[in-house]
């Protein structure tokens, strides 16, 4: 069983290095990212193992092993947290990183670079592996709620709401245009800070009729894991109180 111990072990510093060689750039986004997922596999074989170890000796009446109880939770602590970060949707999530509320007229980034900061996807919509048509059509059968929102109210109140909203839930707002009733801000994630890029556009269709749109775009990965629909539909929902209750 010490091979068990020293991997459970391994793949738990094996974890932390990984997100913290990461955040530190030391390591490259792509070994990081695997090292970690390699990590993961192994804390849970650990975990099982541990598991079935630990119950055995309860069920036969044996001592328990303290270092064992100890290796389960140690290798419980990243699958633990991974799967409360992803969920079952971030599992079940498209290969998709591109997500918006208007997949016909998608927001366009004004303001945010392509050659900005380091990154490996593009800014514009179905410009990477997909076409435009082929990410519509994934994020309309994966996330069919994600649509344009629209509000009786003002489209220059409308802005100023969103953009406290976008303030609110901790994005960096790094561009934002009143006359164009558009802003550009940056959300980071909380364990591997990955930064994903936001596009908001509120869109006045009458005095009092306001559509607002926007699109969350990661800058590394093929998939998201579901991060930017969460994210989407989290903006909607405080949005949609701050506009009933203000």
């Amino acid at each position: 069983m010490k091979l068990i111990s020293w991997s459970g072990q391994g793949a738990f510093v094996i974890s932390v290095v990984s997100v913290l060689g990461y955040r530190a750039d030391l390591l490259p986004f792509r070994l990081a990212f695997l090292l970690y997922i390699l990590a993961l596999l192994l804390c849970v074989v650990v975990v099982g193992i541990g598991l079935f170890t630990l119950f055995t000796n309860l069920w036969r009446k044996r001592p328990l092993r303290l270092d064992y109880a100890v290796l389960v939770i140690a290798c419980s602590i990243a699958p633990g947290v991974t799967f409360w970060s992803v969920g079952l949707d971030g599992i079940r999530a498209p290969q998709i990183h591109d997500i918006t509320s208007d997949t016909v007229n998608p927001p366009v980034f004004l303001f945010t670079r392509d050659e900005e900061h380091f990154r490996e996807n593009s800014l514009a919509y179905g410009a990477d592996d997909l076409s435009a048509e082929q990410l519509s059509a994934m994020q309309l059968s994966a996330y069919p709620d994600i649509r344009t929102m629209t509000v009786q109210m003002p489209a220059r109140s409308v802005y100023q709401k969103a953009l406290f909203v976008g303030s609110f839930l901790g994005w960096e707002i790094s561009a934002q245009d009143s006359l164009l009733f558009h802003f550009e801000a940056q959300a980071t994630t909380a364990m591997f800070q990955f930064v994903d890029d936001i596009a908001v556009r509120i869109t006045p269709l009458g005095e009092d009729l306001t559509a607002i749109d926007i699109r969350s775009v990661s800058r590394l990965g093929t998939s998201d894991f579901s991060a930017n629909a969460k994210r989407i539909r989290l903006f909607f929902d405080k949005l949609g109180e701050e506009l009933i209750i203000r």
